[in-house]
């Protein structure tokens, strides 16, 4: 049997998968529909493209079924998240911290509140998924119970909960950044936060803004005292129900595995709803599974609460995540192609081997960190990449690893809220409800970021070693 000749794709080919699947994509969005039929086509394409020049199927799927190892764990902790948020439900801690901070929040402080809290957290435990999946969760289900607008809100966790990869120690990203810069962490952060900090700034002024000038419009507090009256009627109420969240943090803190984390916080939780609610446990069970039913739960009638109520409280559960983690996987198996087949190294070369300026380099650098993003999910591949390409250029122009890295992480770890088929994108839309398009114009932190980077590598700032561009 002859061996077929396996070949480098040319520049239109390689470029053609990309444009291929954003006129998909953007289609999709038109119709407001799911974006995995969008992805399947794309693969399709990508396939026919890698036979092509040579690459047969069993090699492909070797390569996928090897990616898709890492993307199965990753699979595991959305359906995972769906089951903690339920057991959180059925314990009452949810609604217990809901109910105290509804009494003390006002509405037009909830939007900066949110990107106050999340940016917090995920500084002092160094996750983003952590920090979403609690504190995120509970934002998003207050911004409910005031009638703030949710794509908002969901825009806020998005960019709060991810400050922490910027500028925390306790971050894996800082820390690998740092390693591939090859300088230590606290050195790395200092980099990063030249242009973090504006960022948040902005950032903060915005929510500010906005909480002050739509919350107010749209808030009501009527609403929100329905609820707590509603939460009073199901719930047993009482500080010890935040003892599950607490455990979450002190867990997450300790650099426990997700996985580990996110099952003890759900048994507590299944616990606590039998012992202080008096639900049943096989209920419990089945929450976890399908999500918590106030019709299941309660022998009160669900047509004597509000709609809000039932509407804040019939949520998670694993199959509420099914979708995002399938969309997780598809995605994973579009970038496993391009990677295979080697079109990024295409698009790559003929796009960014000539440029020399400080600027147009770290535009680069950002680009390319974004495309690897959105093939991969992967913010280590995506500053792994980059460095490899990049670092011989960026020395010869004056510049240090910390200037390249910085502008990789500026990109990979903030976009990657943004692009919505990307994990994290799929996991905030899920968890909010809303799409990723949706919230994008209020994710503030995930783009402003990045303009940030770029201004600051056009005027030199924080370009210790820098030759004018």
């Amino acid at each position: 049997m002859k061996v077929r000749e396996k070949k480098k794709p040319g520049f239109l080919a390689s470029i053609s998968m990309i444009i291929v699947l954003l006129a998909l994509v953007v289609y999709s969005v038109r119709l407001d529909i799911s974006i995995i039929p969008a992805l399947v086509l794309s693969i399709c394409y990508s396939l026919g493209v890698a036979y092509y020049y040579g690459y047969g199927w069993d090699e492909i799927m070797e390569a996928v079924y090897e990616k898709e190892k890492g993307v199965i764990g990753v699979f595991f902790i959305v359906l995972m998240i769906g089951m903690f948020i339920a057991a959180m439900m059925f314990s009452g801690t949810i609604p217990t911290i809901i109910y105290y901070i509804v009494h003390v929040i006002n509405p037009a402080w909830v939007i900066p509140m949110t990107f106050i809290i999340c940016a917090v957290i995920s500084v002092l435990i160094g996750t983003s998924w952590g920090t979403i999946g609690t504190v995120g969760v509970i934002m998003i289900a207050i911004a409910q119970s005031m009638n703030v607008p949710i794509a908002i809100v969901a825009g806020a966790v998005a960019s709060g909960s991810h400050v922490g990869q910027l500028i925390s120690p306790m971050s894996d990203t800082a820390n690998v950044a740092a390693s591939f810069a090859k300088t230590d962490t606290v050195s790395m952060i200092k980099r990063v936060a030249i242009f973090t900090i504006p960022t948040l700034v902005f950032a903060l002024v915005g929510y500010v803004v906005m909480g002050i000038t739509i919350s107010g419009q749209t808030a009501d507090l009527s609403a929100a005292s329905a609820i707590t009256s509603d939460i009073q009627k199901v719930f047993h109420v009482s500080p010890i129900l935040i003892l599950p969240m607490v455990i979450v943090f002190v867990m997450t803190f300790l650099k426990k595995p997700i996985v580990q984390t996110l099952g003890i916080s759900a048994i507590i939780g299944i616990l606590f709803g039998v012992v202080f609610n008096g639900f049943d446990f096989g209920n419990g069970l089945s929450a976890l599974y399908s999500g918590f039913s106030l019709e299941k739960m309660t022998t009160i009638p669900v047509s004597s609460l509000s709609d809000v109520f039932v509407n804040l409280c019939n949520r998670g559960g694993m199959t509420s995540m099914i979708s995002p983690a399938l969309l997780v996987i598809v995605a994973s198996m579009y970038g496993t192609i391009l990677l295979h087949i080697k079109a990024l190294d295409v698009i790559a070369d003929t796009l960014f081997s000539k440029l020399h300026s400080r600027f147009l380099l770290n535009l680069a650098v950002s680009v390319l960190a974004t495309l690897i993003i959105a093939l991969t999910s992967s913010t280590f591949l995506a500053a792994m990449m980059p460095k490899d390409l990049f670092f011989k250029k960026f020395n010869e122009e004056g510049m240090d690893g910390k200037d390249l890295i910085s502008s990789v992480v500026a990109a990979s770890t903030q976009l990657i809220t943004c692009i919505p088929w990307c994990d994290t994108a799929v996991f905030i839309a899920g968890i909010a409800g809303v799409s990723t398009l949706s919230y994008l114009p209020y994710n503030l932190m995930g783009y402003g970021t990045v303009i940030f980077a770029m201004v600051f590598a056009l005027l030199g700032i924080g370009f210790t070693k820098k030759k004018e561009a």
